[in-house]
């Protein structure tokens, strides 16, 4: 009974804290969706760590991405990842099996890494709330830690936002398997001129590729 009595204290005493943290949380993370909302394209250039400790086991490897709109021309040399989304169609292509997978998804799909997917997906299934901030290559880096209201592999993401613009600098989600995936933003240049052949599929530049459309 005393312990229940002190777990309802801690509660009651803990809950404004929260939901005062849960608000200034979702306050920020409408700043940074909102501003990059006016951007009409970028170019991130990033790094990315996979670590699982209990495995004991970790993985790096660099990208890049240039957006505009919904479209964008995603690449991941070492892990042969590149995807081309016009809007429509998906082209996934890898180069090792010299293979072009084509799909048509739907628009918040997990398939897809328009920002603006990435960016709308804390407005529901998650619970909000400040964390730490530290140094992340020289910038000083807010994070808002989000944790999933229903049961999934996912135990929680730390998103971290340079306060002073509004950017995304690094993303960390923790899954339930003890695994972290680490993505830093290292560089990124908004309102660019991208080429109109990065946002296309060529087939011409893909002879010998076997093409399966699903």
């Amino acid at each position: 009974m005393k312990k229940l009595i002190y777990t309802l204290f801690a509660v009651l005493l803990i809950t404004p804290i929260f939901a005062q943290n849960s608000s200034e949380a979702k306050s920020l993370l409408d700043q940074v969706s909102a501003n990059y909302q006016t951007k009409s394209s970028m170019y991130l250039k990033f790094s990315s760590v996979l670590e699982n400790t209990q495995a004991k086991t970790k993985d790096s490897y660099n990208g890049e991405v240039y957006i505009k709109g919904n479209q964008y021309n995603l690449s991941v040399p070492k892990m042969d990842i590149k995807q081309i989304y016009d809007g429509k169609k998906l082209y996934t292509i890898a180069t090792d099996q010299q293979e072009v997978t084509v799909t048509s998804p739907e628009a918040n799909s997990d398939e897809l890494f328009t920002p603006t997917r990435v960016l709308e997906m804390y407005k529901k299934g998650y619970t909000l709330s400040m964390d730490q901030t530290k140094k992340v290559n020289g910038r000083n880096v807010t994070f808002v830690k989000l944790v999933p209201t229903n049961k999934a592999s996912i135990k929680h993401i730390l998103v971290g936002i340079d306060k002073s613009n509004n950017e995304l600098v690094q993303l960390v989600e923790t899954n339930t398997n003890n695994t972290t995936t680490t993505i830093t933003v290292e560089k990124q240049l908004n309102d660019i001129i991208v080429p109109k052949s990065l946002l296309s599929f060529n087939k011409a530049f893909y002879k010998d590729f076997y093409i399966s459309e699903i």
